[in-house]
């Protein structure tokens, strides 16, 4: 009976002891903090403040699917499964800090743009994939793009803008660097696509 008594004893203090680990883990994983980064101007991709008295832009923030649309850094696998890079944070959801992008280069191209309603024209955009390419070592940014007529909602002109950045690693400070380069390219890009059209 004693040994039996022992044993009961010994099995109950090991499920014990494995509860309180496993307690332990998940609050180690809960209190981890992640790396949070912003979307960093390129240098030199935006050398001059140009006057901001053109035209009025509206600059609402992008459309995105999740995950896309969080405050996660994303990764696409070569059989095109999405991830989310591990330890690695934007500072904001990520159409929140790329519509702010977009804003500084439209008003680098002369453009009166903000994220206040109330222009004639609106830039709408949907940001399709704003992501690490695993397979290609690329960072990807793809936006499609609609200048509307903000009182007829009428389109004035629509485009997908692609843009590419070596990401050779893929972790951390390097994939976000990739991408904040290719986020300040396709920016411009579309601030002087925008500025040619008004």
């Amino acid at each position: 009976m004693k040994l039996k008594a022992s044993a009961s004893t010994q099995r109950k203090v090991a499920q014990a002891a494995a509860i309180v680990s496993v307690a332990f883990l998940v609050s180690a994983c809960a209190q981890a903090t992640r790396e949070t980064f912003d979307l960093t101007t390129e240098p030199g991709a935006l050398r001059s403040v140009a006057l901001r008295s053109g035209p009025a832009v509206f600059v609402p923030e992008p459309a995105a699917l999740a995950p896309t649309s969080s405050d996660r850094i994303v990764v696409r696998a070569g059989d095109d499964s999405v991830a989310i890079l591990p330890g690695v944070q934007w500072s904001d959801p990520m159409p929140r800090l790329f519509q702010r992008r977009l804003i500084e280069s439209l008003q680098q191209c002369g453009l009166s743009a903000s994220s206040n309603f109330g222009a004639q024209t609106k830039l709408q955009t949907d940001v399709r994939r704003f992501e690490i390419d695993l397979a290609r070592n690329l960072a990807v940014i793809e936006v499609s793009v609609q200048l509307v007529d903000s009182g007829s909602g009428r389109a004035k002109a629509a485009r997908i803008f692609v843009e590419e950045a070596p990401a050779p690693e893929r972790t951390g400070s390097p994939a976000v660097r990739a991408l904040s380069d290719a986020a300040a390219r396709i920016a411009l890009r579309i601030g002087q696509w925008t500025r040619a059209r008004l």
